[in-house]
């Protein structure tokens, strides 16, 4: 999804409201699709049952009007107490913000103040950010500060409309304070703030809903990058042949694995067949498939020669020659350790002609042994930031190591001519000619052990049912972190493991094709 300044938002909401669309329908369109994003998250994050009212702080501009129609639609759905306080009487509102604040239901009381008093953030309590929007320039005047700061100190959830008021729409900077939101639900499109890292910090969740600006429109708009939504990713999730069996949709070999980390090709290998792939094969060294338990008996576990060492050994690479002709793509590196012997595993692999996915120590091999540009299948590289340091280091951009991610992400692609997914808040995925997208979807959970081989198994599952590395990477990357947004345990409990059960219902949550 192509990501805008707030001025070229500006000229949209304009260019729609003089071809015939009134500002007021374009405010409604906004509020209800917010709504809807909102009691899903709602519902999902905090268990709506502990969620007994809402408090809707409003400005004077069109991020006040949203939060009326919010409002209205809060009661009207679920017929808990709502109460907007507002900056200003309803009384000196103008336009569609007026027109939506005369619309609300007498039961929703609107208490203009400069200071939330405490029975507005009492315990059960959402509030819902519509203060400033993307209007916000420099440090905030009294008394926005005062009630982001508020905000902020209730430990409350809190969902923000658009933008988290003191956010810079444009740069992602906060000159004094900014609302720090579980969820943001920003407008029609993206504006560039958000996907700065500030910005990202502040939005928590993200999601974009549309309010009927004519595509048309929206193509001829200046773009300052593009991000992933499920809007973007269900598009690649077509539906499957009814006509089929397991080798229509490809087999996934994963590489992994040692008496030090048993479990991480298994979490990779199982990944790859909840994403939709036939078949998983899991190669890693016998002393480690003695210890291994797999967490799916649909998958098979092949012990590799590794005499005796626990690691991957040269004894062992003629059995890995013998399976790769079997797998439409493969995945090196989750769990493998530090061996040296990794090189030549990596090499092995490399002049197999299948997309190959590389992750975790898979990248130190890689960093210090140098990949093959010229080889005719796909290399997808998956580091973390620490990862990346090695490989910038390896194919000489270590001058670029305080380089900015997207920098980052595009040069190492560029060099090596593979995709890029620099994983972190947004994960970046950058490809070889140039196209880069950073990601919406994921939380903190996903900050545990062994979610990135997860992550690794899930885009060698989709390179294995034929889609394309860009395409496979980024549906990898919104998915596994969707799948983290859905889980019922929350973000403090979640762990790699969790995942795999969660990625159905990631995939369900997407596209009615699953």
């Amino acid at each position: 999804m192509k990501v805008i300044s707030v001025s070229s938002m500006r000229d949209l909401d304009a260019r729609t409201i003089a071809a015939g669309t009134p500002d007021h329908v374009l405010m409604e369109r906004a509020g209800v699709a917010a709504y809807g994003e909102m009691i899903a998250f709602l519902r999902r994050r905090f268990a709506l049952p502990h969620v007994r009212r809402a408090t809707f702080v409003a400005g004077k501009g069109n991020n006040g009007g949203d939060a009326y129609v919010v409002a209205r639609c809060w009661v009207e759905d679920t017929g808990l107490p709502a109460t907007v306080y507002s900056v200003c009487p309803p009384s000196e509102l103008t336009g569609a913000a007026a027109h939506h604040a005369e619309a609300l239901p007498e039961c929703v009381p609107v208490v203009a103040c400069d200071e939330l008093p405490t029975d507005a953030l009492q315990h059960g309590t959402v509030i819902v950010d519509g203060l400033l929007g993307t209007g916000v320039k420099g440090r905030l005047r009294a008394p926005f500060g005062r009630l982001v700061s508020q905000i902020n100190a209730s430990r409350l959830p809190v969902v923000a409309l658009d933008i988290p008021s003191g956010l810079d729409g444009d740069t992602g900077e906060v000159a004094s304070d900014a609302v720090v939101a579980d969820m943001t639900i920003t407008m029609a499109q993206p504006k560039a703030g958000l996907l700065t890292a500030t910005g990202l910090a502040h939005c928590g969740s993200l999601r974009c809903v549309g309010i009927g600006i004519p595509e048309l429109y929206v193509a001829e708009t200046e773009s300052c990058g593009e991000t992933t939504f499920a809007e973007d990713v269900r598009e690649l999730l077509g539906r499957r042949p009814h006509a089929s069996h397991k080798g229509t949709f490809g087999s996934a070999l994963v590489v992994g694995g040692s008496q030090w980390y048993v479990g991480a090709p298994l979490l990779a290998g199982a990944a790859a067949l909840r994403v939709g792939a036939g078949l998983s094969i899991v190669a890693m060294p016998a002393a480690a498939r003695a210890l291994a338990s797999s967490p799916l008996n649909a998958m098979i576990v092949r012990a590799i020669p590794d005499a005796q060492t626990g690691f991957f050994h040269v004894s062992g690479i003629g059995e890995i020659e013998q399976l790769l002709p079997r797998a439409q793509a493969c995945v090196f590196g989750p769990g493998v350790g530090p061996g040296q012997e990794n090189d030549d595993f990596l090499r092995c692999l490399l002049g197999a002609n299948i997309p190959l996915v590389i992750d975790a120590d898979g990248l130190r091999a890689a960093a210090r042994s140098g990949l093959c540009p010229e080889r005719s299948a796909v290399t997808v590289l998956t580091p973390h930031p620490g990862e990346m340091r090695l490989l910038l280091a390896g194919f000489g951009l270590g001058d670029l190591e305080t380089a900015g991610r997207i920098t980052q992400a595009s040069e190492l692609a560029r060099v090596t001519q593979a995709v890029v997914v620099l994983k972190g808040l947004g994960t970046v995925v950058a490809a070889p000619d140039g196209r880069c997208a950073i990601n919406t979807s994921g939380t903190e959970g996903l900050a545990s052990a062994g979610s990135g081989d997860v992550l690794a198994g899930m885009i060698g599952g989709f390179l294995a049912q034929g889609q394309s590395p860009w395409d496979a990477a980024r549906v990898g990357v919104f998915l596994h972190g969707r799948a983290a947004e859905l889980a019922p345990c929350g973000n403090r409990a979640l762990v790699a493991d969790d995942l795999l059960d969660l990625i159905g219902p990631a995939v369900r949550d997407v596209t009615p094709l699953a």
